[in-house]
Parts: structure tokens; sequence; C-alpha cells
């Protein structure tokens, strides 16, 4: 299966299935035995003769029903058996790891995916667009032909505009996403290509073979904030946040793919509260910027690749807070963000690593952040990068320095079962390593909720002090 079943979800559509048979089979039933001469002739108020052509189509519509309605109570059934079997399978930590989530897990991944949305909207755009025009046209020349007259040749004309309009509309937006998806991939292949890597000791990007010798105990706290507004929030400046506190540096790690979270998360509360830093997709690049970087012959620079260039990042970094007012993000994802800053914010330093030095980037991002976030919104065992993300933060950061986002319609249970997993590998040297209780703060936002995060970083500052 690729997604984990509901039990309750299934037994309920098992005795929908039921129940739907039943009836229809009755109905068959009665009108098959009533044309077979069982029973008195109905003749009351009105007089049903048993030899109508009603009966055979009744008795055939309705058993052709209640063969579809037991098909469906069989699969359900053996849909309810796995699903059964899933929650048993839940309960034991190892079997646990290998259980997919639930279907409604990776929702907002699925609507991330680019150009989806886009074309999901254009083209039922288009289609209301096309056919509206059309089913007018048709239907005034169907039904009221006298008053078309001469109006029907202007009609199919301008139904024959709106059509080759929509189409042209959605030619030119296939057009766009497909080359954004071929600049992405064409991204992702040079990040890949070792004629773009510098040499490098890999040693402190490599998980450790070892365990810690003493794993302390994992406490996760699901908090489901508000969506309500905070008032009163000062200005952000160079020396206090929104929050009135010094300006943090934040360390932000998410899927690539999951564009909506990251949208959510650059409108929400963390820029306001310190300087965020991140690793940019291979959808973040312009097609301008790789162009003019093949012609100069400088493709090399477009990937950081080495200790020194990222330290030379990190110096270039802007420290100045952006006034009140809009802004147009560009860099942190697959098109420019504008975000409206009531109250300001900090700027976002993003970085665009070759596949060979990544790992090495986060190490650095660890060491400079004040703060980690980690979005695990839509989040698989088959999503490795994210998976050595997380070890890597259990492994090198205190856990109490760490929020874990998660949108509402995430499966927790296959959430908890991946992060105590990574937290049964802690690593020798951890700072989270020791006896006692250790606890994890995981934010359950909504898609769209980005008023949330001024609750969880609230919530969250009081564990920082």
């Amino acid at each position: 299966m690729r997604y984990r079943l509901d039990p309750a979800a299934e037994a309920e559509a098992a005795r929908g299935n039921l129940l739907g048979g039943l009836y229809t089979g009755g109905v068959a039933s009665l009108a098959h035995a009533y044309r077979s001469g069982w029973g008195p002739e109905l003749n009351v108020y009105v007089e049903i003769p048993r030899d109508s052509a009603l009966f055979p189509l009744l008795s055939a519509g309705a058993g052709l029903a209640c063969a579809l309605f037991t098909v469906a109570l069989v699969v359900r059934v053996a849909r309810l058996r796995i699903a059964l079997s899933q929650r048993r399978q839940a309960r034991d930590p190892v079997k646990a790891l290998l259980l997919p989530p639930s279907a409604e897990h990776g929702a907002a991944l699925r609507r991330s995916r680019p150009g989806r949305a886009t074309l999901g909207n254009v083209l039922g755009l288009v289609l209301a667009w096309v056919a509206i025009p059309l089913a007018m046209v048709g239907l005034g020349i169907l039904l009221t032909p006298e008053r078309m007259g001469q109006r029907e040749e202007d009609a199919i004309l301008f139904a024959s505009v709106a059509t080759g309009v929509g189409l042209v509309v959605l030619i030119v937006v296939g057009v766009d996403v497909t080359r954004r998806r071929l600049l992405a991939w064409q991204v992702r292949k040079l990040s890949q290509d070792p004629a773009f890597a510098e040499l490098m000791p890999p040693a402190t990007a490599a998980l450790s073979r070892y365990r810690a010798p003493v794993v302390p105990e994992l406490r996760i706290t699901n908090y489901a904030p508000p969506g309500d507004v905070i008032f009163g929030l000062p200005k952000v400046s160079a020396t206090r946040n929104v929050f009135g506190l010094p300006p943090l540096n934040i360390a932000y790690f998410r899927l690539f793919e999951n564009e909506l979270r990251m949208r959510d998360f650059v409108k929400g509360a963390f820029r306001r509260w310190g300087y965020v830093h991140l690793l940019r997709s291979a959808a973040s690049v312009r097609r301008s910027d790789l162009v003019r970087m093949r012609r100069a012959g400088t493709l090399g620079n477009l990937f950081v690749a080495s200790d020194q260039r990222m330290r030379r990042e990190l110096d270039a970094r802007s420290f100045e807070p952006l006034p009140r007012g809009f802004h147009l993000l560009r860099d942190v994802g697959g098109r420019a963000l504008p975000v409206w800053d009531f109250k300001g914010g900090y700027p976002m330093s993003a970085f665009l690593c070759h596949g060979a030095y990544w790992k090495r980037a986060v190490d650095t991002l660890l060491d400079l952040a004040d703060l980690v976030v980690i979005d695990l919104s839509g989040f698989q065992k088959e999503n490795i990068g994210t998976g050595y993300e997380l070890q890597r933060v259990i492994d090198r950061y205190p856990v109490h320095r760490v929020v874990v986002l998660a949108d509402t319609g995430s499966d927790t249970g296959y959430l908890t079962t991946h992060v105590r997993n990574a937290w049964s590998r802690m690593a020798p040297g951890s700072p989270n390593a020791g006896h006692g209780t250790r606890t994890l703060l995981v934010g359950q936002v909504p898609v769209g909720g980005h008023r949330a995060t001024y609750h969880i970083l609230s919530h969250a500052q009081k564990r920082l002090r």
C-alpha cells in the first residue's frame, strides 16, 4: 500500500456498502418476484400490471447496483483487514518503520509539485472559459433556433474565439511549467557533476556508525497554536526582533519540493525573529543566471562547493533589517515570493550547494544557528536528504533549541516513529546524550496558517531561556 489505511474509515465504508447491497438486492428481488406472480397485484391507487416493461429494467438495474455494492464490500473488507494489520504493526517500533503514512500526510507536498497547482487552476479556468460559451451557443441553436437567426454565425464565431484563446493560455502555461521543470532538472544534474566539486575532507559530513552510550528518553510535545494575530508587537530593528529580544540566527531545513510550506514559512514570524539561513533548491535558479554563467564560462560559481566559498557567502550576507512594507524575496523558492512585512523583517540567506558539499553546509549552518527549524510536512522514509538533516540535528544540536513543523494533515504517528528512530541512533558526543528526559516541540501549522507561527515562537522562546 502507498499509504496507511484508517480502520474506522474502512469499517464505515464497508458498512455503507453492505447496506447499499442489501437495499438494492431487496429492490431487485421484489421487482423480480412481483413480475413472476408472487403476491397480490397492485391496483389500489394506480394499476401496475405484472407484465410491465418497468420491472425487467428495475430488476436488472437494481441487480447490477447490488453486484457493484457487493464487489465494493469485498474490497472494503480486504482493506479493513489490511488496516487492522497495519494498526497492529504500528505498535511495534521496528515494524512501524516499514509502514507508509496516511493518505492526507503528503497532501501539501502533492499540491506543491512544480506547476501542478498552476496547471490545475488554469485548466479549470480554461475549461470554464471554453465550456460556457460552447454550451450557450449549442443550447441556443438547439432550443431556440428561431431566435438565433442571423446571430447564429456571430455566436459560433464568439465560441470559436473563446475556445482558441483558452487553448492558447493553456499551452503558454504548460510550456512555462515544462521549461521550469527542465531548468530544475539541469541544475540538479550539474549539482551532481564531479567537475564542479572541489576536493574536501568528508569526515565532518559523515553520520557516525556508533551510538551514544546513554540515550535519554524523548518526550514529543505536539502543539497546535491558534491562528489569530498577536497585536502590540514592536517593529524589527538591528538590535531587537519582533518580540523585543536580540535577533537570532535560524537554520531552516525542509523538503525542497514542498513549496507551499516554504511560502508559509517565509510569510510567518520566523523572519521577524532573526536571520534565516537555508539551502537553496534547484528550482530556485533562474534561467537568466544559468545562461549568463554558461556564456561567461563561470558555471562552477553557481554552487557552493568548499568551506572557503561558504565562509565568503556568510561574510557577505546582509545584516540590515528590511523596512516595513512590500518585499519580493528571490532565490528561496521556485518563484519570487511576495511578502508584506507590517513590522519589518530580517533578510534570508540561501545557499545553493553542490551535491558533494551540502552535508558539510548543514554542519556549518548548525554551528551558526541559535535555533533550528525543520519542517517535516510530507516527509517519508524515501526523503533521504531530509532524513540526513534530521539525524544530523539530533547528533549535533541541543533538542530544546529545535522546532519541528508539520501541517495539520501530517501523520503525526508516522513522524513520531521516524523521529524516535533517529533519536535511538544518536551519535556519541551528541549534546542530547545523557540521562534524564529531553523534550522536542512539534508545531502543527495548517497550510496557509502562517500567523500561527507567532504563537509557536512565543512558546519556543520560553525553552531557550
